[in-house]
């Protein structure tokens, strides 16, 4: 019998893969549990940045007034249904009282570390374990049609340089001179040159493989429906099969469906999905060398390999995986803008990819281990940053097991703030 520790994480996105990943790599016997076959969940179609401009949460000044006037256009990026649900309504008024300046200002040090340190645990994946997905650091471009628009990117620039984040405010010139594809109404732009980028589709899979070469058990179309600990610390995991699984550890990265779970544990973890669409060209009449912004249109667009991918779109709508056609042709449009050769007729014809991301009351995530309960951690609730900082997640997961304490670990993601 092995007298390594055993540890259960329930959800294979890129959150539960990168757990395993450092506990495997830190000796202990993993088993990772997915309600699905794991080849489809929100990590597989996301735009795959990895973006310290990333500094500032979802919940943040402005945000809210921002969404109120999208609220009635068709097209518009971002949407909540409104309904008299408990949940929505608790996470509205958090979310509320978390968009305030100086909330937003402690938090883009601790997302600006995290990142960066998710940067080199990737390059680290690529180098080390002979990983292929398509990593590169090649910078970032926020593209402006609008004169406003841009005048608010450089006030974003502005914060961006206080907190060591190296950013250039570009001409139209300048922008056509880097990418002379450029959608022709662009007046000028930000460019972020630590922003990388990856193809999400090709890490994820590359992910599975190397963790089932080393011994991660994978338990697939297994959905853990309860979770408890016994007086000795001993974890009970129970599936939907009535399964009973065993470990001395458990790490819930269930995304958007983590609450479920906590509150069998009566621990508050309010989350909402934010649904969001992509739609990958393969074979496009050209590749870029950057990751883009469409800042008008909040369409980001991702060079991944021999392909282009265009994401956007946040629906606060519960769990609801059909598609709003207005939101996704806002996105189609702007492929059109940036490859004018295709036509509405040929987008038609393309895959749409739906997502539900798991969004934070504060737009930060819940890192850490759980009060009350002895071996019981989370990694989840990362909005639209998941690949960006999964990697440093896990290893502070990693770190608080083996040593209590983690060197990138601060209130602002601590799972029990909301308690």
């Amino acid at each position: 019998m092995s007298n390594k520790k055993r540890v259960l994480v329930i959800g294979a996105g890129i959150s539960g893969l990168a757990v395993a990943y450092h506990l495997n790599q830190a000796g202990f016997e993993v088993t990772l549990f997915d309600k699905t076959d794991a080849t489809n969940n929100c990590s597989f179609g996301n735009a795959g940045l990895i973006a310290p401009r990333y500094i500032i949460p979802l919940a943040s000044p402005g945000v809210i007034s921002q969404g109120l006037s999208y609220m009635l256009k068709k097209e518009s990026p971002f949407y909540i249904h409104p309904r008299l649900n408990k949940d929505l309504i608790s996470w509205l008024w958090k979310f509320k009282k978390a968009a305030t300046p100086a909330r937003a200002k402690a938090a883009g040090p601790v997302l600006r570390d995290m990142i960066r340190r998710n940067q080199k645990l990737l390059e680290e994946l690529q180098e080390k374990d002979q990983l292929e997905f398509n990593y590169h650091k090649n910078g970032h471009l926020t593209l402006c049609e609008t004169t406003a628009t841009l005048e608010k990117e450089k006030k974003a620039a502005e914060r961006a340089k206080e907190l060591g984040v190296d950013v250039k405010i570009l001409t139209k010139k300048e922008v056509f001179a880097m990418e002379p594809h450029a959608p022709e109404n662009t007046i000028g732009a930000s460019y972020y040159p630590e922003d990388a980028h990856l193809y999400s589709n090709r890490l994820m899979l590359g992910l599975q493989r190397l963790l089932k070469e080393r011994g991660v058990n994978f338990k697939l179309y297994t959905e853990i429906k309860n979770v408890s600990q016994s007086p000795t610390g001993e974890i009970q995991a129970n599936s939907t099969a009535k399964e009973t699984f065993t470990g001395d550890y458990i790490i819930i990265c269930g995304g958007a469906w983590t609450p479920d779970l906590m509150k069998k544990l009566q621990v508050n973890i309010p989350i909402q999905a934010g649904k969001g669409y992509s739609i990958t060209l393969k074979n496009p009449p050209r590749v870029s060398r950057y990751n883009f912004t469409m800042e008008e249109k909040k369409v980001a667009i991702t060079p991944m390999g021999d392909a282009m991918r265009f994401a956007g779109t946040m629906e606060i709508v519960g769990r609801d995986y059909s598609i709003t056609t207005p939101k996704v042709n806002a996105i189609k449009k702007a492929i059109l803008e940036f490859f004018p050769e295709y036509t509405m007729d040929d987008l038609n014809k393309e895959e749409v990819w739906v997502g539900l991301r798991p969004c934070s009351a504060d737009g930060m995530p819940y890192i850490g281990k759980i009060e009350g309960y002895q071996n019981i951690y989370i990694s989840s609730g990362y909005s639209m940053v998941g690949m960006s900082l999964s990697f440093t997640a896990g290893e502070i997961i990693k770190q608080l097991i083996t040593t209590g304490e983690a060197e990138l670990s601060s209130p602002l993601i601590n799972p029990n703030r909301f308690n």
